[in-house]
């Protein structure tokens, strides 16, 4: 299930990136919005986490809120800077690995999610409906609810693991106000947070975020 979800959204973002054009309409009769929307922007989005594959034995459905600051590259593409935080309601106990010793965590009530970049292409449907397509590249995150004994920095106070995040999503958004659009959105994460040892191999790595966004 994992990989046919990750490699539908691969496939899907590839083909309209390389033969999607938007039936845009002429430069004499480009709008208000089209104007706005080449400058920068800023995103807001709000939906559900939800854990698939080892990593739901881990963590539940889980509210998400992400915010993305954009710029244009060219008409159609769009780099993104931002996050994409959930927060855990409940967390199962899991072992965590230091490098001198083993103990039991959870990361409920933290903070988990991702800070990273995105690569948007925007296909214009209609004259107020767009599809979007994007893929990701960050730094993934669990919190646990273990405080370190001696953190190095006030903003490394508890354990937790960190690892690459690579993600793909799609949204389909429409213009809603003059200088505003709004959408729904679907994206597949992909996180080893096996990878650099502070978690059980079998831990898992894959979710999804669904939910609403908003350009303003």
């Amino acid at each position: 299930m994992q990989r046919k979800i990750f490699i539908l959204l691969i496939l899907s973002f590839t083909f309209h990136l390389t033969y999607g054009q938007s039936d845009e309409e002429s430069s004499d009769t480009i709008s208000e919005y089209e104007y706005w929307n080449y400058g920068m922007t800023f995103t807001i989005q709000g939906g559900i986490w939800k854990p698939i594959g080892s990593l739901d034995r881990t963590f539940n459905i889980n509210p998400n809120i992400g915010f993305r600051w954009g710029s244009p590259i060219t008409k159609q593409l769009r780099i993104e800077a931002g996050t994409s935080i959930n927060i855990p309601i409940n967390s199962e106990p899991f072992e965590y690995f230091t490098d001198d010793s083993t103990f039991i965590a959870k990361s409920k009530n933290t903070v988990n999610g991702v800070l990273g970049l995105w690569i948007s292409h925007e296909h214009r449907i209609s004259k107020k409906l767009f599809f979007d397509k994007y893929f990701g590249l960050g730094v993934g995150f669990i919190q646990t609810d273990k405080k370190k004994p001696n953190p190095t920095s006030e903003n490394d106070n508890w354990y937790g693991v960190e690892t690459t995040n690579f993600n793909f999503g799609l949204g389909l958004r429409m213009i809603a106000f003059r200088k505003r659009s709004i959408g729904l959105y679907i994206e597949y994460n992909f996180v080893p947070y096996p990878l650099f040892g502070r978690v059980d191999k079998d831990f898992g790595n894959s979710s999804i975020v669904s939910g609403i966004y908003y350009r303003f």
